[in-house]
């Protein structure tokens, strides 16, 4: 039987050899493969399916190849098994044929195991079967270990302190593995660096860490090296010394307050906890950036990394809305890095503090008319106000009248101020600690002119334009319009005009209106009022008489005040005997230094001897006549003083009996008469020298002379009678040949020499009997 055994056994081995020779597995061609991993001394196992696909089939050969090479068989015909003593050392290949897929065990792996293995299954009908498994032996690397930047080696996994925020330069290496390890740096759980490489040193990986230092990823940091899920990774922990700073600070108040609100000048103690700070910090307090000294000793625990300080304050008004810090410091590091601080911000209650501002533009003491003022309540004050007031020269403002509705609020609003709103203004406010009433605020309301009493005056001369405003005006326009006159426009700097300045007549009376200015505007409404100005007129004379003096009347009077000129009238009866009419107006001036007409006084004056008096000519006077004497200046004359000729002037005024033909009416009348005679008389001698018998002329020659001429013709004839010459001198109304130039200034010089008779005969010959001698010249009246 043994020798059977051996027997078979050879011839199946002899059979694989032969195969082997002659066959290769292709993957994918002949079968498909498997991928399959294991460790480096660990053991794998190597499953092959050699069941049936009917009832009528019989599994019959198991063969497994490692690089085509058999290392294992099984017959299944007469169970016989067989491994290859060179593969299966020390009993390391077991086999599980029983059992569907069947299996084979490989145990204590050795690198030269990683192959190519397949299975060849045969059966009694079906085709042979083939399976691959690709078998990977992994190779685990070696621990990893750390260099520093510059090459030495971390002793002990522990490197020298680091401030929080300094970068961490490491080198985590690994020798060895297959495949090649790859190298992560972590801290804690969470993955900082990846990016490892090959090292210049053969074999061996390595991952250079830059790694910012912060208090989460500094506290667990770790090299892990992994080539396979199926080993867990080799870690390597890094213990690092890091200076780190408070990471919480925080303030709380721990007595003296309500809550978190503090009061006017009650202590409170507030208390300031840093966390996290390694080592132990410096803890330090701030007011509004004014560094506090007066704090309790700080205490300090290591383990939980906790300092605590406290602080006992006293606020003032002016702590309201201060900032209290708590900052925490780490001696070992820098300020600007090793600090952390708290803050808060103080809430200070106290009574409000008040004070009045103007909103807008402008001056804060001082508003125009009709602008607008506004008026706010400016408040400091914790609790917040909740209710306000305004007073008016200390009285309460109560809603409506001047004031309007909205007096109750942080902002007094007067949308067109007047004159009455000039005063002195202030403002309460109340909150629940109590009430404060800001200083009063003096407001000056300036307006423009406006007219005050009559508006316009008239003083004497002076004309007043009478006005109030604020500021005081600076600037007056007058127009004024004398009776019959154009309005005149001036302007003057002061409240008076005199009436010197208006040119013209000011009589009967004057129309005045007046304008101020004063900055802020103008006057809206002119002031105007009408003036008579019979007031102005001097008074009437007083002394005066009548005298006849070189044929005339003479009024005289004694000068009366405020008069510039007198006039002097005559006035006669009208026909109906029922008023006096005046007749003539003349002006009368000063005469000679005179006797007074009569001692007294005169308005209140006395009349002195050598006093000035007014003369004036009156012509001729009838009995029923009165003369008259005014006082006069520029705004009139005073009404007329009339005196009476008595009838001793009369009867020495009446003219001689001829002084008859001398008045207007006679003279006249004698004059026509005189000229009708003169006319016929002439008309006679012509008619008579017309109808004288003469010799009849040759023609007649016409001869026209000019003026020098005829005078030349006149003197030369001057010995003989020419009836036409007489003829022209008597129309001359009695005037002489030599008077009519001669009386002229610009009548021509005129040759008196006579021609001898020769010469006269030369020159003109006899003249004929019917020439007409022409004169031009004009009759003398």
């Amino acid at each position: 039987m043994d020798h059977r055994m051996r027997v078979t056994s050879a011839l199946i081995y002899l059979l694989l050899l032969f195969f082997t020779q002659v066959y290769t597995f292709i993957p994918g061609v002949d079968g498909p493969v498997i991928h399959q991993e294991a460790l480096e001394g660990g053991n794998t196992t190597l499953l092959c399916d050699t069941s049936v696909d009917t009832s009528a089939d019989e599994f019959m050969l198991l063969v497994w190849y490692k690089n085509n090479v058999p290392i294992f068989s099984y017959d299944a015909r007469n169970d016989h098994e067989w491994s290859s003593d060179s593969f299966n050392t020390g009993g390391r290949l077991k086999a599980d044929v029983v059992s569907q897929p069947t299996a084979i065990t490989i145990s204590a792996l050795r690198q030269d195991d990683q192959a190519l293995f397949h299975c060849r299954v045969d059966f009694l009908v079906s085709p042979t079967r083939n399976i691959g498994v690709n078998l990977t032996v992994i190779v685990l690397p070696s621990q990893p270990f750390f260099l520093y930047e510059d090459g030495n080696k971390v002793e002990e996994n522990r490197i020298r302190p680091f401030h929080e925020g300094d970068t961490l330069v490491l080198i985590c290496l690994v020798i060895g593995g297959r495949p090649p390890p790859r190298i992560s740096w972590y801290s804690g759980e969470t993955l900082v660096d990846a990016s490892d490489g090959a090292s210049d040193i053969p074999n061996v990986r390595e991952n250079e860490l830059y790694l910012p230092l912060t208090r989460e990823n500094a506290a667990d940091l770790s090299c892990r090296a992994s080539n396979t899920k199926l080993a867990p990774a080799l870690i390597a922990n890094l213990q690092i010394e890091l200076y780190l700073p408070a990471y919480n600070v925080s303030i709380h108040w721990v007595g003296g307050t309500d809550g978190e609100t503090l009061t006017v000048g009650k202590p409170a103690l507030v208390q300031c906890t840093a966390l996290g700070s390694y080592p132990q910090p410096d803890l330090s307090w701030w007011l509004d950036h004014k560094h506090l000294t007066q704090h309790s000793n700080q205490t300090w625990n290591s383990k939980l990394r906790r300092s605590v300080s406290f602080l006992e304050v006293t606020p003032s008004v002016v702590d309201n809305g201060a900032t209290l810090a708590c900052v925490a410091t780490n001696p070992a590091m820098a300020p600007s890095r090793g600090s952390k601080a708290d803050v808060i911000k103080l809430n200070v209650t106290y009574s409000p503090i008040v004070e009045i501002s103007r909103l807008g533009e402008g001056s804060l003491n001082s508003v125009v008319e009709l602008d607008s003022l506004h008026l706010e309540c400016e408040v400091r004050a914790n609790p917040p106000v909740h209710r306000f007031r305004w007073y008016f020269n200390d009285s309460k403002i109560i809603p409506g009248n001047i004031w309007g509705e909205q007096t109750s609020s942080r902002k007094l609003v007067i949308e067109e101020i007047s004159k009455n709103h000039a005063g002195s203004y202030s403002c309460a406010a109340t909150n629940s600690v109590g009430e404060t009433r800001a200083e009063p605020l003096s407001v000056t309301v300036y307006y423009p002119p406006e007219c005050s009493g009559p508006g316009v005056t008239l003083i004497k001369e002076t004309i007043k334009c009478n006005v109030r405003a604020l500021p005081g005006p600076d600037t007056f326009f007058w127009h004024v319009q004398p009776l019959g006159l154009d309005v005149q426009h001036l302007t003057t700097g002061s409240p008076l005009l005199p009436l010197a300045q208006i040119t013209g007549p000011l009589s009967g009376t004057i129309k005045v209106s007046c304008e101020a200015s004063n900055g802020i505007s103008n006057q809206y409404k002119a002031c105007q009022r009408t003036f008579s100005l019979e007031l102005l007129r001097p008074p009437q004379p007083k002394q005066c008489d009548l005298a006849y003096e070189l044929g005339e009347f003479h009024m005289r009077c004694i000068p009366v005040e405020n008069a510039t000129y007198y006039e002097v009238s005559v006035w006669r009866m009208s026909t109906s005997n029922s008023s006096l009419v005046l007749e003539r107006r003349g002006s009368m001036g000063y005469g000679a230094r005179q006797e007074p007409l009569a001692q007294g006084v005169e308005g209140g004056i006395p009349m002195s001897t050598g006093s000035w008096l007014v003369r004036g000519t009156l012509g001729s006077l009838r009995p029923a006549d009165e003369a008259g004497a005014a006082a006069c200046n520029r705004y009139g004359c005073s009404a007329p003083l009339l005196l009476r000729p008595t009838e001793y002037l009369l009867e020495a005024t009446e003219p001689p009996w001829w002084h008859f033909f001398l008045e207007r009416d006679v003279g006249i009348s004698l004059g026509a008469v005189v000229l009708v005679v003169v006319f016929a008389v002439s008309s006679a001698l012509v008619v008579r020298l017309v109808r004288r018998p003469r010799l009849k002329p040759p023609a007649p020659v016409i001869q026209v002379m000019q003026l020098d001429d005829v005078t030349n013709y006149l003197d030369s004839i001057s010995e003989h009678i020419v009836r036409a010459s007489s003829s022209i001198r008597s129309c001359s109304s009695g005037y002489s040949e030599r008077s009519a130039f001669e009386d002229s200034a610009l009548a021509p010089p005129v040759d008196r020499r006579r021609k001898p008779p020769a010469i006269w005969r030369e020159s003109w010959g006899v003249p004929p009997p019917d020439v007409t001698l022409t004169l031009h010249r004009e009759s003398a009246v």
